[in-house]
């Protein structure tokens, strides 16, 4: 079976790892034997069997295809001072992401999965935060002004094939843009640089920040007591980190989705026994004015 390596990636990154998964769940849609897993040499490069297309093109497709109204869709009005205006973002007012999450269902009773796949990944009913507006996600990064919906478009419409392959195979594909804060090397925290980041402008690696979203449906969110939970996430408050395994075996949607909601604290044999060669911590680094970021990854094998 063919193996194609996604050199410019790497499964110890948190955005890298997503990305992968992300396009492990795009070609799933088109072939049943599709496979991921990741190289144990020590590069953590992820790696691709049982599908033998241009995967470059097939991004930009899924990015072509995923214009206009789609499955992850959450606008709402929020009033201020300058009057009201549209919002694409998670920290919906409670009532209008329950009517989000009944349309999902409705899809899903129609046997649409994918609008149900991302209303589990992107909260619950049930959890609000200190402004009584929904809680998200722990891979909600953005604040502010920045809304994060409305940065996963601005990123989708920017992906083309070339931009894609060099992303995929080349890596350092990150352009002038806006970005979601999943990279560790978005981090722009003045007290850990020299000069004010914000002169700098930020960067963005479009096609692998669209394939993290795409992967995002992998990590769903459930009530516990009135917070939420995100799976592989644990912690809370200032103290959170997301850890995930990389496996060298190739393995199919399904395996990887029990992979993620396991438990990965055992001994190096036992995770070996399993087919898993290291296992990764980033902690979820926030600031006081909301925004998130990845830390550097903690590789143990």
């Amino acid at each position: 079976m063919t193996r194609t390596i996604l050199g410019g990636m790497s499964g110890a990154n948190p955005l890298g790892f997503l990305g992968a998964l992300g396009l492990l769940r795009l070609i799933r849609l088109r072939t049943a034997t599709a496979r991921l897993g990741f190289l144990a040499d020590g590069s953590y490069h992820p790696f691709i069997e049982g599908f033998d297309g241009d995967l470059a093109a097939a991004i930009a497709e899924d990015a072509i295809h995923g214009q206009g109204r789609q499955a992850w869709n959450l606008e709402y009005e929020k009033t201020e001072k300058r009057g009201v205006k549209v919002v694409a973002d998670l920290k919906a007012p409670p009532d209008t992401f329950a009517r989000f999450l009944s349309d999902c269902i409705d899809s899903w009773l129609s046997e649409t999965d994918e609008p149900v796949a991302y209303a589990a990944a992107f909260g619950t009913s049930v959890a609000v935060d200190n402004k009584g507006n929904t809680k998200p996600t722990a891979f909600h990064f953005t604040a502010a002004n920045q809304q994060f919906l409305g940065t996963i478009e601005s990123i989708r419409a920017s992906v083309s094939r070339d931009w894609a392959a060099e992303s995929l195979f080349k890596g350092h594909a990150a352009r002038p843009g806006s970005n979601v804060r999943w990279d560790p090397g978005a981090e722009r925290n003045w007290a850990l640089m020299a000069a004010d980041p914000n002169d700098d402008g930020t960067s963005v690696d479009g096609p692998m920040e669209w394939l993290a979203f795409r992967g995002l449906p992998l990590f769903p969110c459930s009530p516990r007591g009135g917070r939420i939970v995100t799976t592989a996430v644990s912690g809370r408050g200032d103290d959170m980190e997301l850890t995930w395994p990389l496996w060298c075996l190739p393995a199919s949607l399904g395996t990887v989705r029990s992979a993620l909601q396991m438990g990965w604290d055992e001994s190096p044999l036992s995770r070996s026994n399993r087919g898993v060669f290291a296992v990764c911590t980033s902690k979820i680094r926030r600031t006081s004015q909301g925004f998130g970021n990845f830390g550097p990854a903690t590789v143990s094998t």
